[in-house]
C-alpha cells in the first residue's frame, strides 16, 4: 500500500466493483420492471379482447351464473397461469377461472385501487387484494363489465408469472442474469483501463522528478542543474508547477549550500589559524611563568606566589582550549576521513589507562580497565578513539572525588563494541544531560573546575560519528556518570 500505483489502483478497481453492483442493481430493476408492465399489458390486451368478443358478458353471467366459470375457463385456455374473475361493484367474486373458493362468502376484493387506477394512466399496473389469497396483494389487468350504458362489475385478469424471482420465464431469467454480468464486467475492465492509463499519465512525471530529486541529492546540492533533469518545465498545468518549484528550490538550496560551505571553510580555517597562531605564545609565556615559579621558590610573599600558580594554570587552560579548538576545526573538515585499522580496542583502552594511572593515583582516585579476553579486531582510527577515551577519562577524573573510582570497561555488542567510562563522582544533573555534548557547553559543576574547555565531549561525538557510531550518556545525580561510545566492528 506504500505505492501511489496501487492506491490510486485499488481506488479505481473498488470504485468499479461499486459501480459495477449499482448498474446491476439498475439493471436487475429495470429488468424485473420491463417485465411487469409487459405482462400488465399482455393482461389489459387479453381483457379487453374478451370484452370485444363478448359484449353481452353480463348477460352470459346472469344467463346462467353456475356454468359461467366454465365460460372464463374456456377463455384461458391456452394461458393456464393467468387467473380470471368476475368481480361485482361491492367487490365480491362472482364467478372464476379457476376452483371456487371456500372464503368467498365473506371475502371482497378491494375496488378502491381500480377504481383510482380509471381516472390515472391505463398502462400504469394495477396492486389490489388477490382474489384466490386472501390477505395477499397482486397485480391486475381490471376492466369494467358495462351493460347497458352502467357499469354492472369488473372483469379481472390476474398474471401469474408477474413475480420476476419466483415464475419468471427462464429465458427472461437467463437474460437478465446475463445482462447484468455483462454490464458489471465491461464496467470493471473500462474501470481499470482507465486506471492503467490515469496512473501511467499522473506517475510519469513524478517519477521523473522524484529522478531529479535523487540526482540532487547524491550530487548534495553542489552540481549544476540541467534542464533534462526536469522535463515538464513547460507544462501549463499542476506537474508543470511543481517542477518549476522544484527547480528554484533546488537552485535556491545549491547557493545557500555554497554560502554554507564557504562560511565554514573560511571558520575552520580561521579557527585552525588563530589556534596556530597562539600556540607558539602561549608555550613561551607557559615556560617563562615555569621558570620564574622555579626561581621564585624563595619569594616571599604567599600571595604573589598565589597569582604566580594562577597565570600558569590559566596559561595552560589556554593552550589546552586552542589544541581542542584545531583539533576539533580539523575533525569538523569535509575533506578529512577516519583511517581505520584492525586494532585490539581492550588492549588499546589499557595503554590509555596506564598512561593516566599516575594522575589517578595523585587525586586519589582508583582507576581500572575491565574488557573480556576474546575480543574481535575492531576496525577504527586508533589516534582518534584514544583521543576520545583520553578525553573521558580526563572529565571523569576531575570530577571523581579522592576515594572514588574510574572504571573504563570494553564490551562486545551486537554489531560492534561499546567503551565505557564509568566514575563515582556528582552525575549529570538531568537537564544538563542532553546537551553535554554540544559545543562550549559546560555544566555548572564543569564551570567551578579548572581546566574545562567545553570542547572534549564535543570531540568524542565527533570522534564516534566518523566512525559511524554514536557517543552517549547515562547519570544519575550523587551516583555517577557513565559516558559510552558504540563501535561498529567494520567501521
Amino acid at each position: 500500500m506504500k505505492s501511489l500505483r496501487t492506491r490510486v489502483l485499488l481506488l479505481i478497481v473498488g470504485f468499479g466493483l461499486l459501480m459495477a453492483t449499482m448498474l446491476a442493481t439498475i439493471m436487475y430493476a429495470s429488468v424485473r420492471e420491463y417485465y411487469n408492465d409487459w405482462i400488465y399489458d399482455k393482461s389489459s390486451s387479453f381483457a379487453e379482447r374478451i370484452l370485444e368478443a363478448h359484449p353481452n358478458l353480463w348477460r352470459d353471467y346472469e344467463a346462467d351464473p353456475a356454468s359461467f366459470g366454465q365460460q372464463l375457463r374456456q377463455y384461458t385456455l391456452y394461458s393456464p397461469n393467468t387467473g380470471l374473475y368476475l368481480i361485482d361493484q361491492n367487490g365480491r367474486v362472482l364467478a372464476s377461472a379457476g376452483e371456487p373458493r371456500q372464503f368467498w362468502g365473506e371475502f371482497r376484493v378491494d375496488l378502491d385501487p381500480v377504481r383510482e387506477a380509471q381516472g390515472g394512466d391505463p398502462r400504469q399496473p394495477v396492486h389490489t387484494t388477490d382474489p384466490d389469497r386472501q390477505g395477499d396483494v397482486c397485480m391486475v389487468a381490471a376492466r369494467p363489465v358495462v351493460q347497458d350504458g352502467r357499469t354492472m362489475g369488473w372483469l379481472f385478469v390476474v398474471p401469474r408469472q408477474a413475480s420476476l424471482g419466483e415464475q419468471m420465464p427462464e429465458m427472461l431469467r437467463s437474460y437478465a442474469i446475463r445482462t447484468t454480468a455483462k454490464v458489471a464486467l465491461m464496467t470493471i475492465a473500462i474501470g481499470v483501463l482507465l486506471t492503467i492509463a490515469m496512473i501511467a499519465l499522473l506517475t510519469r512525471p513524478l517519477t521523473a522528478l522524484t529522478r531529479a530529486t535523487e540526482q540532487v541529492r547524491r550530487a548534495g546540492f553542489c552540481d549544476e542543474l540541467c534542464e533534462s533533469s526536469f522535463p515538464d518545465l513547460d507544462r501549463d498545468d499542476e506537474i508543470g508547477r511543481l517542477s518549476r518549484t522544484f527547480r528554484d528550490a533546488f537552485e535556491r538550496l545549491k547557493l545557500e549550500t555554497e554560502r554554507v560551505q564557504t562560511t565554514d571553510a573560511r571558520r575552520r580555517e580561521m579557527v585552525a589559524s588563530v589556534s596556530h597562531d597562539l600556540r607558539t605564545p602561549l608555550t613561551a609565556l607557559i615556560g617563562q611563568l615555569e621558570t620564574i615559579r622555579l626561581k621564585g621558590e624563595a619569594l616571599s610573599d604567599p600571595a604573589r606566589r598565589e597569582m604566580l600558580e594562577r597565570a600558569l594554570q590559566n596559561a595552560q587552560h589556554l593552550r589546552r582550549l586552542t589544541e581542542a579548538l584545531a583539533e576539533l576545526a580539523r575533525l569538523d573538515n569535509p575533506d578529512f576521513k577516519a583511517q581505520p585499522e584492525p586494532i585490539a580496542i581492550g588492549e588499546l583502552a589499557d595503554d590509555v589507562v596506564q598512561r593516566f594511572a599516575a594522575s589517578a593515583q595523585g587525586a586519589g582516585v582508583t582507576l581500572s580497565v575491565d574488557y573480556p579476553d576474546g575480543l574481535p579486531l575492531t576496525r577504527v582510527d586508533a589516534a582518534l578513539v584514544e583521543r576520545a577515551l583520553s578525553n573521558l577519562l580526563d572529565n571523569a577524573l576531575r570530577v571523581t572525588p579522592a576515594g572514588g573510582r574510574v572504571t573504563v570497561k570494553v564490551r562486545p555488542e551486537k554489531a560492534g563494541v561499546r567503551v565505557e567510562v564509568v566514575d563515582t563522582g556528582p552525575g549529570v544533573l538531568p537537564e544538563d544531560q542532553p546537551k553535554v555534548f554540544d559545543r562550549f557547553f559546560q555544566t555548572s559543576r564543569a564551570r567551578d573546575q579548572r581546566g574545562a574547555s567545553g570542547l572534549g565531549l564535543a570531540i568524542v561525538k565527533r570522534v564516534a560519528e566518523l566512525h559511524g557510531g554514536q557517543a552517549g550518556l547515562r547519570s544519575e545525580p550523587g551516583r555517577g556518570s557513565t559516558f559510552f561510545i558504540e563501535l561498529p566492528l567494520s567501521a
